[in-house]
């Protein structure tokens, strides 16, 4: 795992738990069984009374190379806290790291790939945002919306596919445009948490629903949020940019007017078109 992938675990973390803790300008520190990821402090070093403004106790996460988070206090020490965790973090996994779980990772996927069999039997979407806007004509956006909706499925069923054994959540973050495309896979369980690639063919239906999900008022998504559960629940959501994107998601601002040239759209965020056309907008 590297700080980047560490950063995106502990921003799903955090906004998962509607914590009261920032999730941009994150820093990653390495030690020996993961990443201290945390949000830098700035002070003035110039005045001698800043340190007195100086957060007390605010929190770490530390994140293991197996995936799995702990949430610890800065007013622990950090060699103490980390050594800990290390310790921790061994004796999960029977003493080898994160290896002898990713090894049984690589054991179950050779057994679903021969086997053939669906990881989720049944599809059950939870809440979903349909992709309407304020304005728009009742009932115009029905039939796309329900078409983008149905093509979420076979998505969810081939993500599932992917997982562990014994995975609980599924988290499924897409950022996408006709020239550049970001994917990030998590599966966790009760002790454990995984990042795995998203294939081409898983990305070849994400394509083909956001061009069907283009057609509505609102037009295509910028991010599609899926979070699954191991009995099929699902959670949908399309980001249209009403606010930044995760730093981690963000494309070079070409891919957004490129995607813009595409599928025009009667309103783009005023933060996004800054980003598009550079400081003199």
């Amino acid at each position: 795992m590297d700080a980047a992938q560490a950063i995106s675990l502990v921003v799903d973390w955090i906004r998962s738990r509607g914590l009261d803790y920032p999730t941009e300008g994150l820093a990653a520190d390495r030690f020996a069984a993961g990443w201290s990821v945390y949000a830098p402090v700035e002070v003035d070093e110039s005045d001698p009374m800043a340190f007195l403004e100086m957060p007390v106790g605010r929190s770490v996460f530390l994140v293991g190379d197996s995936g799995r988070i702990e949430e610890v206090s800065s007013s622990v020490p950090p060699h103490l806290a980390e050594d800990e965790f290390t310790a921790r973090e061994r004796a999960m996994n029977g003493g080898t790291g994160a290896d002898a779980y990713m090894a049984e990772f690589v054991q179950w996927l050779e057994r679903a790939d021969s086997s053939g069999e669906a990881a989720i039997n049944g599809f059950n979407i939870v809440g979903s945002d349909p992709g309407a806007r304020p304005g728009a004509e009742p009932g115009a956006d029905d039939v796309l919306a329900a078409e983008a909706s149905r093509l979420i499925e076979p998505i969810v069923q081939q993500l599932a596919l992917l997982g562990p054994p014994a995975w609980e959540w599924l988290w499924a973050e897409f950022a996408f445009t006709v020239s550049a495309e970001i994917a990030h896979l998590r599966f966790s369980s009760y002790h454990r948490s995984v990042v795995v690639p998203v294939p081409e063919p898983v990305a070849a239906l994400v394509r083909e629903q956001r061009h069907v999900a283009a057609g509505m008022s609102a037009g295509p998504w910028w991010r599609l949020l899926l979070t699954v559960t191991s009995h099929g629940e699902t959670t949908v959501n399309y980001d249209y940019g009403d606010g930044p994107f995760p730093h981690d998601q963000l494309l070079p601002p070409e891919d957004y007017q490129n995607d813009l040239d595409a599928y025009p759209r009667p309103r783009v965020p005023a933060w996004l078109a800054r980003y598009i056309d550079g400081p003199d907008a």
